[in-house]
């Protein structure tokens, strides 16, 4: 995601009963494709990487030997970045896996942080901090998004401990108010940028996306397909985290009392050979 206290990438971008969020039932998160001999490899992909993380949010909770829910990408005790335009304050709560799914679900409800902050809104945002880093890999998430209004989740990665640059890609960002739209970025020089229109609702069904990260470039894939691509890479290791943001620039409607991203798995690849964390 976008962070406002480094260097930004500027991305042109009550009474009343609870708003239906999503107004469709979510489908039933099925394998996208059939696995067969060995591990899954990313969408499209038949080989040429090895999987080395992968969750599929099976079971009752979240995984914490797996996950944290807080990140030095939030100052405010990990958990909030309201100078982000972010609302929300995070917390494991927020965050439900039932039925081979991750939910991650904003509530609006008054929350103080320790250092005094006030926030709108609670959420969800996972980051392998304590199980994985790298810095050059495949990652994938299978997901859908919200539809209501003022939402802004995304799929990323940041520094990881000991890292002291700004080191981050976003595999996506998106912003509910326009359903037409995902957006990535390299934030290592000499950065790079893929402004995705997908030609289809990304609230509305179950779609993958995908971020090969190497030392030749960055390449963005939708569904297994590349849709842009860039000569900047990772110039350092990152986590991976996935969250549910809530833009304060447009807000959520006042009718709006909740809303959620579903995600199917989260899954990392290496090239065979290479050198892990």
């Amino acid at each position: 995601m976008r962070r406002i206290f480094l260097v930004v990438l500027v991305l042109l971008a009550g009474c009343s009963p609870p708003a239906a969020e999503p107004a469709i039932p979510v489908p039933p998160a099925s394998e996208p494709s059939p696995v067969t001999g060995g591990p899954p490899m990313p969408a499209g992909q038949v080989d040429g990487w090895e999987l080395v993380f992968s969750d599929e949010f099976e079971g009752d909770t979240l995984d914490r030997a797996r996950w944290a829910d807080l990140s030095s990408a939030e100052p405010d005790a990990g958990r909030g970045n309201p100078g982000n335009q972010q609302l929300e304050w995070n917390q494991a709560a927020n965050c439900e896996v039932r039925d081979n799914e991750l939910t991650m679900t904003a509530r609006r409800e008054p929350v103080t942080s320790p250092s005094g902050a006030k926030y709108e809104w609670t959420s969800c945002l996972i980051t392998t901090t304590p199980s994985y880093k790298f810095q050059y890999g495949y990652l994938e998430e299978r997901s859908v998004l919200p539809r209501a209004r003022g939402f802004w989740p995304a799929f990323w990665t940041w520094q990881a401990r000991g890292v002291d640059k700004h080191t981050e890609t976003d595999v996506y960002e998106y912003y509910s108010d326009n359903n037409s739209r995902l957006y990535g970025t390299q934030f290592s020089e000499p950065r790079g940028r893929c402004d995705m229109k997908p030609g289809f609702d990304p609230a509305g069904d179950w779609h993958t996306y995908g971020v090969a990260i190497e030392p030749s470039g960055t390449t963005w894939y939708i569904d297994g397909k590349p849709v842009c691509s860039s000569p900047a890479t990772s110039d350092g290791d990152t986590n991976i985290i996935s969250n549910l943001a809530v833009y304060s620039k447009i807000p959520p409607e006042p009718g709006t009392t909740s809303a959620s991203k579903h995600v199917d798995y989260i899954r990392a690849w290496q090239r065979p050979g290479s050198t892990g964390p």
